[in-house]
């Protein structure tokens, strides 16, 4: 029966014509001796991230020695580690792959199959085979996958499509940025950035023109993340947890502490220990959903006491709680730009937000990046189409933060405004949002 199953799934894989892609920007290795694991939150493009690493992979190598498997198949249900064997023999007598050549392996949605890890780990120790695995964020995590495969795996995270893409999946090419700024095409960028900003960077959403069918798209995603990703996997109780997520979604960009948190469920009549909020906290992490940020601080204890400051994935999924975020248009611009540090950066560890210590309403700034113990540079986000719009108390915060942490490299990202503010013979940078994304 099964060798049925496995018979029709490859003869499909074989002569199946890979969909039209928008081409990612994330780059990741062909050559590798590597396993690589695709990861990310749920409908970001982890699937179609494979699609276009076979695409280049076919350029140097057969197609007999590439084969794609979606471990969601409806043949495929039920399936053993032992199963897989007898898929690969399948797989030789349809196939017939060149001895030669190494066999591309990409393995989507790999959690569906027991044991599956103890089979990629035989199969790679071979070395014949280039391994890619992907899995839905509901069944298999980063950490999981670092623990199965014990050091022989690198981790690539897909987020949702970063400005750039967005432009490119609506067809809007850049010639040259510096002409942009002068050219009528800046005010066709910036209502695209309007949207970008708006609804996020779901392919999905981004594919879609009609405003209503993108909030109807985005209120599902965020249902099945709620109940797929967090109450599924976790056996959480869905009414602590939904009130939880939509207090700390609500306060996006802001900083909180579990203790406020707590006190915020116990005023509605909600129970539960401090313990079981950090858990969820870090259950909401670990599915890419929510972005906790700690202060920068050069003391562990610091880091850990201080509230951290929460971003989300996608400022889609605001959108689909709290229509309403279009009027906090300074905040919706930070959570954007906190999405595009972390997929240049990749570790949200090297970034932080700065505080004065000992003051409550004490000079704040945005972003700190850093490289181990030195900072690179330093963000603070406004919405501001003037220098007259730029408040005295974002330079004062960006100029505290410039001697405490001994760093010249101030930057202010506006909607609109480009250009220089020197305070003490030191040059604050001024990029507008649209070009700082692009660029």
């Amino acid at each position: 029966m099964r060798e049925e199953d496995f018979k029709i799934v490859l003869s499909e894989w074989y002569v199946k014509i890979l969909p039209k892609l928008i081409e990612r920007e994330l780059k990741i290795p062909l050559d590798t001796n590597m396993i690589i694991s695709i990861i990310g939150p749920r409908q970001a493009g982890k699937t179609y991230r494979m699609y276009q690493l076979i695409r280049e992979v076919s350029n140097n190598v057969p197609r007999s020695n590439i084969l794609y498997i979606d471990f969601e198949h409806e043949r495929l249900r039920n399936l053993d580690a032992n199963h897989l064997e007898d898929m690969m023999k399948i797989f030789y007598q349809i196939f017939s792959p060149i001895d030669d050549e190494p066999i591309y392996l990409f393995l989507d949605e790999i959690q569906n199959v027991r044991d599956w890890d103890k089979w990629v780990r035989r199969i790679y120790n071979s070395n014949r085979f280039k391994i890619f695995i992907s899995g839905s964020s509901s069944k298999l995590s980063s950490r999981e996958i670092a623990t199965t495969l014990r050091g022989r795996s690198i981790d690539y995270v897909i987020l949702p499509f970063s400005f750039r893409e967005f432009l490119k999946a609506r067809n809007f090419e850049i010639k040259d940025i510096n002409v942009i700024s002068y050219l009528e095409e800046r005010g066709r960028i910036l209502r695209l950035l309007d949207e970008y900003v708006r609804f996020g960077g779901y392919p999905k959403v981004v594919l879609s023109e009609d405003y209503e069918l993108k909030n109807k798209i985005l209120k599902t995603y965020y249902e099945t993340i709620f109940y797929r990703d967090l109450v599924e996997r976790y056996k959480v109780d869905p009414i602590l947890m939904d009130n939880f997520l939509r207090y700390v979604i609500k306060c996006f960009t802001n900083k909180i502490s579990i203790s406020k948190i707590h006190n915020f469920l116990k005023s509605i009549g909600l129970k539960c220990s401090k313990n079981t909020l950090i858990k969820f906290l870090k259950y909401a992490e670990e599915i890419f959903l929510l972005i906790p940020m700690e202060i920068f601080s050069y003391n562990i204890k610091d880091r850990k006491q201080y509230p951290k400051k929460i971003h989300v994935i996608d400022n889609g999924i605001i959108r689909a709680l709290y229509p309403e975020v279009e009027e906090e248009y300074g905040k919706l611009m930070e959570n954007t730009v906190a999405i595009e540090l972390i997929r240049r950066i990749g570790d949200v560890r090297d970034i932080s937000y700065w505080k004065e210590y000992g003051k409550r309403d004490g000079n704040e700034v945005d972003f700190v990046i850093r490289s181990g113990s030195y900072v690179k540079e330093v963000i603070q986000v406004t919405y501001a189409n003037s220098k007259s719009e730029i408040h005295n108390r974002e330079i004062k915060s960006l100029m505290k933060a410039s001697k405490e942490l001994n760093c010249k490299n101030l930057k202010i990202i506006t909607w609109d405004y480009e250009g220089e503010i020197n305070v003490e013979n030191i040059e604050i940078k001024c990029i507008p949002l649209w070009k700082w994304l692009i660029t």
